[in-house]
């Protein structure tokens, strides 16, 4: 999954609000203690970039603007 990081911890640290070094891939299997936060959706206009962990989209967020993923829809 590549998705974008706006808080949390890393070796590698977060970068400034907005900043392409914050898009990350992540190993869906490898996640843990994943919780649903009250919050609003987060990215950032550079979602475009080269990413070699992507080898097929079957969704991308940015093709259903009107959807609020936290409630469903």
């Amino acid at each position: 999954m590549l998705c974008y990081r706006y808080g949390g911890e890393s070796e590698s640290g977060l970068q400034s609000t907005g900043s392409p070094a914050n898009w990350r891939c992540v190993v869906l299997e490898k996640l843990r203690g994943v919780k649903l936060l009250d919050d609003g959706w987060r990215t950032a206009p550079n979602h475009a970039r080269p990413s070699s962990c992507i080898e097929e989209a079957d969704i991308d967020t940015e093709d259903y603007p009107e959807r609020v993923p936290q409630k469903g829809h």
